[in-house]
């Protein structure tokens, strides 16, 4: 079985070749696929008089994608975990299915690369969004989600 040079780590694509194939994408909607949120209250009401805060874990990634004639989908998902203590107290999951026009086929070193930056800086700010609008909606204090970091 071989490996492709994108998931040793190393990339096929010049970032000229990069850059021109960015410039032929066009997006055309973002939608949430997939949405679940849950929350223990009975653990924040017995940790919130002693005023613990709750800390954060978030891990984010590609389900899949493909490519079909001039679309390119995406399937994002994002996971957001609160924790009191050693305790889970909240969970918060999104799929979002983005799609794009392309000018001209795409290779999967630029998909890996671009999912790695271009796609996480899209869908970012929508999942924030649905984090303070879900936290408020169970009647927890919002919380301000860190920036992302890109590769």
């Amino acid at each position: 079985m071989s490996t492709s040079s994108a998931s040793r780590g190393e990339t096929a694509i010049s970032p000229e070749q990069y850059r021109e194939m960015l410039e032929g994408l066009r997006l055309e909607n973002i939608n949430l696929a997939e949405y679940h949120a849950e929350i223990d209250h009975n653990i924040l009401r017995g940790e919130a008089s002693q005023m613990t805060p709750i800390r954060l874990g978030m891990e984010q990634g590609v389900v899949r994608w493909e490519q079909k004639d001039d679309t390119l989908t995406f399937w994002h998902s994002y996971q957001l975990r609160g924790r009191v203590k050693r305790k889970q107290v909240l969970r918060i999951g999104a799929v979002y299915l983005v799609r794009y026009t392309t000018k001209q086929p795409v290779s999967a070193d630029f998909a890996h690369i671009f999912q790695q930056s271009t796609l996480i800086l899209t869908t970012y700010p929508y999942f924030r969004e649905l984090v303070d609008s879900t936290m408020r909606r169970m009647g927890v204090p919002p919380v301000t989600l860190p920036m992302v970091l890109v590769q």
